[in-house]
C-alpha cells in the first residue's frame, strides 16, 4: 500500500522538475519522450483475452489483485456500441440479426462504421475541440466546415492529413489532384474574434493539436510547463505571417485562382480610392451620385402610383438638396473640377469593385487564414517588452524579433527559423512536424481522446493537456502501444476505434456488487464498464429518428431549434465559445420534468404514437409496446411490463372534453392518442432510456 510519505515524495520530485528543474530534466516528462512500442505483457487469465489491448488492461488488474468484470449481455453490447459509434439506438433489423451471441460482433461494428451517422457522431466529438459554431446564414446541415469534418470521419481520412489540412490547407497541393485546392479544414483555426485572433489561434493550436497550454506562456514563462515566453511568440510569428481573408468555398483551383486574382485587384483598387489624388475626387463622385438620386426622386412625383407618397418624396428631395449645397461648397473650397479625369477614373475603379462583388455574390464566402500576399509581411513576431509601464491604451515597446520555431523542449535549441527555405509562414512545416510519426504527443493525444469517448475516461484524464500540469496515464504502456499501432495503421481512426470496441475490455459489464472503494479502483483500471448518460445530440437525434416513419411519405424534419437549445442547456451541450474536451454529465430533477412537461417532448411522443398506429405488423397494443421497448431500450418487454402497459393504456385518466381531433388524419382517436402520449413520456423519463449500460 502506498504511504503518505511516498505520495508526498512523488509530489516533491514532480514539483522539482517543473519549478526548478533544467530543460533536460523537464524533457524527461513521459509525454515528451518518443513513443516506443512496448512488449505485450503476459497474463495469468489468458482465456479472458481477445487481443493485445486486453493483455495490457488485465496485467494492471492482476497487479492490483483484481479480476475483470463479466461480459455484458449481447443486447447491452448492441445498444452500447450503437450509441458509441453512431449516437443512435440500434436499428430493429440489427437487433434481429445480431442479438444471438453466436453471430459475429465484428460484422455489426463494421456495419455501423459504414453508416453516415458514424461521421456525425465522431465529427461532433472533434467540433467540441475547435469552438465550432455554424457560419452566418448556415446551420448544422449546410455548414461547409462541419460537412467536411463529417466526410473526413466517414471516409476515414488519415488523422495526419486531417490535421495538416486544418493548419496549412492553403499551402498543400490539392489532395484530389492538381486541379483542386484544400480549403475545407482551414477554418478550424480561424480566429474566434479578430481582436484576440493570435491568442485564440495559439490556444486552439496548443490544446487541440499539441496537448499543451501554450496560452499560459503569453505574458511570462509558463509556471508549470517547460514553455518559455519566447516559445509562445516563436509560434505566434507563424500566425502573424498569415492573414484573415474572405475566401470562396471552392475546390476548383481555376475558379479559386480567379477569385484570388480578382480579390488582389479589388484590394489594390480599394487602396487607390483611399489615397491621393483619387481620395479627394471621391467627394465629386458622391455629389454626382446624390444629384442622380434627386432626379430619380423628382421622377417619382410624375408617377401616379407614387401619389400617396408625395409628401415623403418632397421631404427627401428637400433634405438631399441641402446636402447637395454643402457638398458643392466643400468641393469648391477644395478647388476640385467636376469634369477632371480623376472623376472618370474613380468611377471606373468603383465599378470594377462592384463587378467583382456581383460576380461572386452567389458563392459562399468564409473567413479563413492564409499566408500573407506580401512577402515582406512574412516575418518573426516581436513580443512586448516586459516590465515597461505604459499609459492606458498605449502599446508596450517591442523586444527583438523571435525566430519562428517549435517549442524548444520538443524540438531542441538548434532549430532553423521556419519558412526560411519555403519563404512561407512556417505553418506547413508546423503541420508536417506535428504529424511526423516520431512526434511524441500527436498520436498519444488522439488515442487518449478516442479511448475516453469509448470507455468514459481517458488513459490519462487530461484530454487536452499532456504536459507536466496534466495527469499521468494509468496505463502508459497501453497508451504507447495504441499510439504506435495508430501510426503504423496509417493514422486510421476507424481501425483504432474498431480494435477498442472489439476488445474484451470494452465489452465488460457495468454491473457488479462490490465495495465502493473496489468499484472506484476497478473504474480507474478499466476493470468495469462505466454507465454513460446520453449526450444531448443523441437524445434529440434518437427522438427525431423514432418519430420518422420510413413507411410513410413525409420527409424527416429536423427538431425545432428552440427544443435543441433547451436540451443543450439541460443536458450539458458544448459551449461554442469554448474548447470543450470533456463534457459534463449532470443529473437533475429538471431533466425528468423536461420529459414529463415539455411541449416539445409531448409533440415528439405524439408523433411516435401516430407512427406506432400506422406501422405494418403492429396490429394491437401488445405489439406496439414490444416495438417501443425495442426502440427506446434495445430489448423486448417482459410479461410484467406488457401487463402494466396494457393497464396504463386502458385506465390512464383523460379529460376527453378538452381533447381536440389531431390534424394528422392517420392519428388514433384522441383519448387513445393522449394515453399513448403519456405512456411514451413516462418511458422517456426513465434511466434506462437516458443511460447506456
Amino acid at each position: 500500500m502506498t504511504t503518505t510519505k511516498q505520495i508526498l515524495g512523488i509530489g516533491i520530485v514532480w514539483l522539482g522538475i517543473v519549478v526548478s528543474g533544467s530543460a533536460s530534466e523537464a524533457k524527461k516528462h513521459w509525454a515528451f519522450q518518443p513513443v516506443k512500442r512496448p512488449a505485450v505483457p503476459q497474463v495469468r487469465n489468458a482465456n479472458w483475452v481477445k487481443g493485445d489491448i486486453d493483455r495490457f488492461v488485465l496485467a494492471r488488474l492482476e497487479q492490483a489483485k483484481l479480476q475483470p468484470a463479466g461480459q455484458a449481455t449481447r443486447l447491452e453490447l448492441l445498444r452500447r456500441i450503437s450509441f458509441a459509434l453512431t449516437g443512435l439506438p440500434p436499428m430493429s433489423k440489427h437487433l434481429a440479426k445480431f442479438s444471438d451471441s453466436k453471430t459475429d460482433l465484428a460484422q455489426y461494428v463494421d456495419t455501423l462504421m459504414a453508416l453516415p451517422q458514424f461521421g456525425e457522431r465522431w465529427g461532433r466529438h472533434w467540433l467540441d475541440h475547435v469552438r465550432f459554431r455554424p457560419f452566418g446564414g448556415k446551420n448544422l446541415n449546410n455548414d461547409p466546415y462541419r460537412q467536411w469534418v463529417l466526410r473526413a470521419f466517414n471516409e476515414d481520412m488519415p488523422y495526419s492529413l486531417f490535421l495538416k489540412m486544418q493548419i496549412a490547407g492553403d499551402l498543400m497541393p490539392g489532395t484530389k489532384g492538381p486541379d483542386t485546392v484544400n480549403l475545407n479544414g482551414m477554418v478550424a483555426v480561424r480566429p474566434f474574434s479578430l481582436k484576440n485572433r493570435h491568442r485564440d489561434q495559439l490556444d486552439l493550436l496548443g490544446r487541440t493539436f499539441m496537448g499543451l497550454s501554450l496560452v499560459c506562456a503569453r505574458c511570462h514563462d509558463h509556471k508549470h510547463e517547460p514553455l518559455s515566453r519566447l516559445d509562445y511568440y516563436a509560434l505566434q510569428g507563424l500566425f502573424e505571417s498569415s492573414r484573415v481573408v474572405e475566401l470562396p468555398f471552392l475546390e476548383d483551383k481555376k475558379k479559386f485562382d480567379a477569385y484570388r486574382k480578382g480579390l488582389a485587384e479589388k484590394e489594390a483598387n480599394e487602396k487607390k480610392l483611399k489615397t491621393a489624388p483619387l481620395k479627394d475626387y471621391g467627394r465629386v463622385v458622391q455629389l454626382m451620385d446624390l444629384r442622380a438620386r434627386i432626379e430619380r426622386e423628382r421622377t417619382k412625383l410624375q408617377d401616379p402610383k407614387e401619389a400617396k407618397n408625395h409628401d415623403k418624396i418632397r421631404k427627401n428631395i428637400e433634405k438631399f438638396e441641402k446636402d447637395d449645397a454643402k457638398r458643392e461648397a466643400e468641393i469648391k473650397k477644395r478647388k476640385l473640377a467636376m469634369d477632371a479625369p480623376e472623376v472618370t477614373e474613380y468611377r471606373r475603379i468603383r465599378d470594377a469593385i462592384k463587378a467583382f462583388d456581383d460576380a461572386w455574390k452567389n458563392v459562399f464566402l468564409f473567413d479563413a487564414f492564409v499566408d500573407q500576399a506580401d512577402a515582406k509581411m512574412i516575418a518573426d513576431a516581436r513580443p512586448p517588452k516586459e516590465g515597461v509601464v505604459v499609459k492606458p491604451g498605449e502599446q508596450a515597446p517591442k523586444d527583438d524579433p523571435v525566430p519562428r520555431q517549435f517549442p524548444v523542449v520538443l524540438a531542441g535549441n538548434q532549430q532553423k527559423s521556419l519558412g526560411t527555405l519555403t519563404h512561407q509562414s512556417g505553418r506547413l512545416e508546423l503541420a508536417e512536424w506535428l504529424t511526423d510519426g516520431q512526434h511524441p504527443i500527436t498520436a498519444r493525444l488522439m488515442v487518449n481522446r478516442v479511448w475516453y469517448h469509448l470507455l468514459g475516461e481517458g488513459l490519462t484524464p487530461s484530454l487536452s493537456n499532456l504536459g507536466h500540469s496534466g495527469q499521468p496515464p494509468t496505463h502508459p504502456l497501453l497508451l504507447d502501444y495504441l499510439s504506435d499501432e495508430f501510426v503504423r495503421n496509417g493514422w486510421s481512426m476507424k481501425r483504432l476505434i474498431r480494435s477498442i470496441v472489439l476488445s474484451t475490455t470494452y465489452q465488460q459489464s457495468s454491473e457488479m456488487k462490490a465495495h465502493a472503494d473496489e468499484l472506484e479502483r476497478r473504474l480507474k483500471l478499466f476493470g468495469l464498464a462505466r454507465v454513460r448518460r446520453l449526450e444531448v445530440e443523441s437524445i434529440w437525434r434518437t427522438l427525431n429518428s423514432i418519430e420518422h416513419n420510413p413507411e410513410g411519405n413525409e420527409k424527416r424534419r429536423d427538431p425545432p431549434f428552440d427544443m435543441v437549445r433547451e436540451l443543450e442547456g439541460l443536458f450539458d451541450g458544448a459551449d461554442s465559445s469554448l474548447i470543450v474536451p470533456r463534457r459534463a454529465a449532470s443529473i437533475s430533477s429538471l431533466q425528468a420534468l423536461f420529459f414529463l412537461n415539455s411541449p416539445h417532448i409531448k409533440n415528439s411522443a405524439e408523433k411516435i404514437a401516430i407512427r406506432l398506429h400506422n406501422t405494418k405488423n403492429l396490429e394491437n397494443n401488445a405489439a406496439r409496446i414490444r416495438q417501443v421497448y425495442q426502440w427506446f431500450y434495445g430489448r423486448t418487454a417482459s410479461a410484467e411490463e406488457l401487463a402494466t402497459a396494457e393497464v396504463f393504456l386502458k385506465e390512464w385518466p383523460v379529460d376527453a372534453g378538452k381533447l381536440k381531433p389531431n390534424r394528422n388524419k392517420n392519428a388514433p382517436e384522441p383519448v387513445m392518442l393522449a394515453r399513448w402520449q403519456a405512456y411514451l413520456q413516462a418511458l422517456m423519463a426513465t434511466n434506462e432510456f437516458l443511460f447506456v449500460l
